[in-house]
């Protein structure tokens, strides 16, 4: 796991998966940690263990996708507040331990060790957190799942999106709300207080990042091919494909 210091309370977090990266991040406050997002296995979050010891800590999840999630067992969880969105919680009874089981029985070795950890409190639209003389903002933003939340830390202008965008664009599902996704990142987007956004794919910007993902978006949405004029990775490529043909099938029905 590479740690990456931003600055005296914010530390970033990012793996190398099979085809891309993710990124999450550790935001330490006078008395308290709030990590946002655990990565993909427990031993990813050994680096971060000097960094709570004798502080509270609180673990954010911005959804509950697997390479967002499953860190969680590396940490001292059992005292710790798990914050996720209501559509979180509910996700660990349905596609969070299925997609455990696949990975399991496609790679034991790998993923034999995981254990599922789930939220301790939800939220359904905002939620208020203090670090200890460091406060931040939890804010549902549905789009790229329906669980999906981002955290905006106001000292710092700093948003941590999730996957709510990405580079270079953002990874829709079959039922994604495409007209509200855009609407909420619009308000962002034209939020002066942001000055650095952080994605859980990707490389920190500024609202650029939001108005790119927006365009891409709105062309799916109008029907038209988004235009694409960087070099894409094959999870990419593939990517698009899945968005162009779901995009469609959301405008057919």
């Amino acid at each position: 796991m590479e740690l990456k210091q931003v600055n005296d309370q914010v530390w970033l977090t990012r793996v190398q998966l099979d085809g891309y990266g993710v990124q999450g991040a550790l935001i330490r406050g006078e008395t308290g940690v709030v990590l946002v997002d655990t990565l993909s296995h427990p031993s990813d979050m050994a680096p971060l263990l000097p960094l709570i010891q004798g502080r509270s800590l609180t673990i954010v999840y911005t959804h509950a996708d697997w390479d967002h999630i499953w860190g969680t067992g590396g940490l001292p969880w059992e005292g710790a507040r798990i914050i996720g969105h209501r559509a979180c919680l509910e996700r660990f009874d349905t596609d969070v331990p299925a997609t455990l089981r696949e990975k399991q029985g496609a790679q034991p070795h790998r993923w034999g060790g995981i254990k599922l950890i789930r939220p301790t409190e939800t939220f359904s639209r905002k939620l208020c957190l203090d670090a200890g003389a460091l406060e931040m903002t939890l804010h549902h933003l549905p789009g790229h799942t329906p669980d999906s939340i981002v955290l905006f830390l106001e000292k710092y202008g700093m948003l941590f999106m999730g996957d709510a965008v990405e580079t270079p664009f953002p990874c829709l599902e079959r039922t994604s709300p495409l007209s509200r996704w855009i609407e909420a990142l619009d308000a962002w987007e034209g939020d002066s207080r942001v000055q650095r956004v952080i994605p859980a794919h990707g490389h920190m910007g500024g609202r650029k990042i939001i108005r790119q993902n927006i365009a891409y978006l709105q062309d799916l949405l109008d029907g038209r091919p988004p235009v694409i004029t960087e070099p894409l990775t094959d999870f990419y490529r593939h990517t698009h494909g899945e968005n162009m043909a779901f995009a469609g099938n959301l405008a057919s029905g």
